[in-house]
């Protein structure tokens, strides 16, 4: 937005989120922002005054933030001398990348859940199952299906230890990384590319073990448009349709043999649902 849209800051703001790149735990180093970086003037600015961080996490490239009105956002906290880290156990575990996953459009993680884990001081995993489905599609390439049931105990210092299962889908063409613990493709591989990426998190066995089952359905890693029209009960022109109304299809194509086009089939059921 023009600079002079940019709202008046209040001097009692707990967090000032300057786009999708920064978050500000007051007034002053937002306006400092402001002037060391003036695009962020014409970035969405939201403005709260009561919330505050429980835990900064992330990397250089990418920062994260948990808030204590439930909130999880992206982007860098600023000033980096604040640096809560009430989700250490959590983030080390590798359950944090369903927190980030939540915020590029998979579902929202329940703060009634995540909260729970707050000062948690240690964890322990163990993969409960694991399958890794394979498909050779032209020579020396092939692409992997691999589901993965992973249970987590996070341990905490006044309470029993909490558990939660992550399953984690993933379809990864020609030769790439595999889960930690899922015999696969040749992990050093850099042309690997992870085409299609899945999570759920449960606090109940019985339902983790039931999507797994679900999920672990014998379907191919990737398809042909011929073998997807019955798996999606649909007609051969009704699918080249939707992926002529597509405007990612060429990005998201596995692959390409010849005449033949290779796709992720919760590719193609996307685009076919999307169908006007």
């Amino acid at each position: 937005m023009p600079s002079e849209h940019v709202p008046v800051i209040s001097s009692d703001a707990t967090r000032i989120r300057l786009g999708s790149l920064v978050v500000c735990l007051d007034a002053a180093t937002a306006e400092a922002e402001f002037e060391r970086r003036p695009f962020l003037r014409e970035k969405e600015v939201e403005v709260d005054c009561g919330p505050t961080v429980l835990h900064v996490g992330g990397n250089l490239a990418m920062g994260w933030s948990a808030w204590s009105d439930g909130r999880i956002l992206l982007g860098h906290v600023l000033p980096r001398s604040e640096r809560p880290r009430r989700l250490t156990a959590v983030e080390e575990s590798g359950l944090v990348h369903h927190f980030t996953s939540a915020l590029f459009g998979q579902d929202e993680l329940d703060p009634r859940l995540w909260m729970r884990w707050l000062d948690a001081t240690g964890f322990s995993e163990e993969v409960v199952r694991s399958v890794c489905d394979e498909r050779c599609y032209v020579a020396d390439h092939h692409a992997s299906r691999v589901i993965e049931l992973r249970s987590f105990r996070l341990h905490f210092s006044d309470r029993p230890d909490e558990l939660v299962w992550l399953l984690r889908e993933r379809v990864v063409t020609a030769l790439g990384e595999p889960f930690r613990g899922v015999e696969g493709p040749d992990p050093t591989d850099a042309a690997a590319v992870s085409r299609d990426r899945r999570r759920w998190l449960y606090t109940d066995e019985a339902a983790a073990l039931a999507q797994f089952s679900a999920r672990d359905d014998g379907r191919p890693a990737i398809v042909t448009l011929q073998e997807a029209v019955p798996l999606l009960g649909t007609t051969d022109d009704a699918l080249r349709e939707a992926l002529s109304r597509a405007d990612d299809v060429v990005p998201r194509t596995a692959g390409v043999t010849g005449r033949t086009h290779w796709y992720v089939l919760e590719h193609l059921a996307e685009w076919l649902a999307a169908r006007p």
